[in-house]
């Protein structure tokens, strides 16, 4: 390992982090509510999306606390989790922008929760904010299931490396 690499505790240079952290593929969640100020559909875009807990079901991932979508969210205290599909580069682009209608040009449907559902994910989770912890400049959301949903089949979008793609299955497990 070179030295670079290598730092003392607590010195870690961010950009540093990110290049090491670029070869961990993750998957793409679309986080999605109403901002109760308007009653418009809100979201942004996850990498850190995951289970947490079976019993009771719990649900986790981050959102950076310079975030302007996650308050809307927050707010709203409950949001549903759309698992985003291979193909869907530009839902995970209109939610990533800052824009104050991104879901103009998206196609979704509301759920039995109240909150947008998008069409063509692979999987849909209906969430309520259980607790929400200091992660440095991130914030660590856990939430509750409320329901789930998931599509027949197909692949997941990912990200790696700094580009959205699709996951390759190169042998059978």
């Amino acid at each position: 390992m070179s030295s670079a690499a290598m730092s003392a505790l607590g010195t870690i240079d961010p950009s540093h982090f990110r290049t090491v952290m670029r070869h961990l593929p993750t998957g793409v969640a679309a986080i999605c509510s109403t901002d109760p100020a308007t009653d418009k559909p809100c979201g942004l875009i996850v990498g850190t999306f995951a289970s947490l807990s079976l019993e009771p079901a719990l649900v986790t991932f981050s959102v950076a606390r310079t975030s302007s979508s996650w308050p809307k969210v927050a707010r709203n205290g409950r949001f549903s989790v759309s698992l985003l599909a291979d193909g869907q580069q530009n839902v995970c682009q209109a939610l990533s922008r800052k824009d104050e209608d991104k879901f103009r040009h998206l196609d979704w449907e509301w759920s039995a929760h109240g909150t947008p559902h998008l069409r063509g994910a692979l999987g849909w989770i209906d969430c309520s904010i259980m607790q929400e912890l200091d992660g440095g400049d991130h914030t660590l959301i856990i939430a509750t299931v409320q329901g789930m949903a998931a599509a027949e089949a197909g692949d997941p979008l990912v990200f790696h490396g700094g580009r959205l793609g699709s996951f390759r299955e190169t042998s059978a497990a």
